[in-house]
């Protein structure tokens, strides 16, 4: 088994559908059946290659990468880089180990990640908490949000509690509107948890989402033991995208792929960039 091979085959076995397979309700049969009559023993023998340590440093640099383009840092302590090579590692581990099965090593293995994500992610709450005083203006600029989008209804999910983006579309002639669980009522401003607001279809011409909702729906999805909420996500995920109008645009950081990858192509256009090196944001049109 060359590195290309290895790489890829455990990237799709044991992290690449994870998301999917729990929202669509399906069993990663494929994978476990090609694990046992093939692949276990392939990767048991190129343990002792040069391969193997080709493999555990692209896949932590690969893990790495990825963490980054949804948190707002890349910078990643030595420590760090080791403990989550010590996880691929222990991941190989297991799967030496030949009365364990596959489900149990590709649970240990997602759990393991989601514990160190969940961790560094707690470290960055810092850095995040430093952007919440980012002005309307650079809001607008960071997402790509054009001046020719400024019209018609819009709403700002995760408003925050002075609601200064709405209050400033709102001074462009624009129909704007927030919800947030930290602001007060008003006549533009509601208190509301974003899983459960009545989102009205075809109804918003702009939504925008600056490191709140698509937050929150990936740290959801990376909890352990979380699916409940993953779903109620899901579902407040694809009733926004259908309170536009056709044409509609809906703006937010950071990005959420593993939910985007699903969408069907048809009726949802997906642009992804990069904010900087550190976080991906994502722009959707409603075609349809």
């Amino acid at each position: 088994m060359n590195t290309d091979e290895l790489y890829t085959y455990i990237l799709t076995a044991f992290e690449g559908k994870s998301f999917e397979n729990i929202i669509l309700n399906k069993n990663n049969t494929e994978n476990k059946e090609k694990f046992e009559n093939e692949y276990r023993e392939k990767i048991i023998e190129a343990m002792n290659t040069d391969e193997y340590t080709k493999v555990m440093n692209m896949l932590s640099k690969s893990f790495l990468k990825n963490l980054a383009k949804g948190t707002s840092s890349n910078k990643f302590t030595k420590e760090e880089c080791n403990e989550i090579l010590d996880i691929y590692h222990k991941l190989i581990e297991n799967i030496s180990k030949l009365d364990m099965p596959y489900e149990k090593i590709a649970l240990e293995h997602f759990t393991n990640v989601r514990n160190f994500i969940n961790k560094y992610t707690s470290k960055e709450e810092n850095n995040e908490n430093k952007n919440t005083s980012y002005s309307p203006e650079f809001i607008l600029e960071v997402l790509d949000v054009k001046e020719s989008e400024l019209k018609g209804k819009a709403l700002d999910i995760g408003c925050r509690k002075d609601g200064s983006l709405v209050k400033y579309l709102r001074e462009k002639n624009v129909d704007a509107y927030g919800i947030d669980m930290e602001c007060e009522d008003s006549e533009f401003l509601e208190q509301e948890d974003w899983l459960i607001k009545d989102y009205p279809e075809n109804t918003y011409d702009l939504i925008i989402s600056n490191l709140a909702f698509s937050k929150h729906f990936n740290e959801a999805n990376l909890e352990a033991n979380n699916d409940q909420e993953c779903f109620e996500y899901a579902q407040a995920y694809m009733k926004i995208l259908n309170s536009l109008k056709i044409g509609g645009k809906w703006h937010y950081a950071p990005a959420v792929t593993f939910i985007e990858e699903l969408l069907p192509e048809n009726k949802f256009e997906v642009k992804n960039s990069f904010v900087n090196d550190n976080v991906m944001k994502t722009t959707i049109t409603r075609l349809m």
